[in-house]
């Protein structure tokens, strides 16, 4: 029973994150222009919040379902976050100097926190599974199988953000050469997802 919590936290967070994202863009950007033990810093920092962001989901979900009104203004948030980020990040790009060919990042650790932090799917994603889990039998409402969820989604998300670091890695000598449009790709992808969050909420 434990080890299928563990893998049913650890499969459902690795397919919910594998897709390209702010996270996964900036992770391998950071292995690009700076080095591999950067990347793995900014890694730990995104995990420290998801660890956090899971307590949160699990804590407030029955509170949640009292009050989904509240899920709503969170998406509201972060779709107002994530089109001022677009803007950031494209801006950033088309403005930066010719002659400038990486772009520095200050302390990838606190990074990697800030930019899972204000990833506000997060915690709808994982109180939306965790309750799918329970309600299907999936998962028992005690303290072993919450925590061994917990750890594989946690493991879940590590595994899926060092992969976009392995593989930016082995593809070291195509993708610099496209690393200068990164900024701009977060920017879309930040762009897109403050578009689908704004249709959700308001349509």
């Amino acid at each position: 029973m434990i080890l299928s919590n563990l893998v049913l936290g650890f499969v459902t967070s690795y397919i919910g994150y594998m897709s390209p994202s702010m996270l996964n863009i900036t992770a391998s950007k950071i292995r690009l222009e700076k080095s591999k033990s950067e990347a793995h810093k900014f890694i730990l920092g995104v995990l420290l919040i998801v660890v956090l962001q899971l307590f949160v989901s699990i804590s407030l979900m029955s509170f949640l379902n009292k009050y989904p009104e509240l899920i709503a203004y969170l998406k509201k948030i972060a779709a107002i976050v994530f089109f001022i980020l677009s803007i950031v990040f494209i801006k950033k790009e088309l403005t930066k100097k010719t002659s400038e060919n990486r772009v520095y990042i200050e302390d990838s650790f606190s990074l990697g926190m800030v930019l899972s932090l204000i990833n506000m799917f997060a915690i709808p994603f994982f109180i939306v599974e965790y309750k799918f889990f329970l309600m299907y039998g999936w998962l028992m409402k005690t303290t072993s199988s919450t925590i061994f969820f917990g750890l594989g989604s946690v493991l879940g998300v590590f595994l899926v953000l060092s992969s976009y670091v392995f593989l930016v890695n082995k593809f070291e000598n195509n993708l610099l050469r496209v690393t200068k449009y990164f900024n701009v790709f977060i920017g879309i992808v930040m762009g897109l997802v403050a578009l689908y969050s704004f249709l959700i909420s308001y349509f």
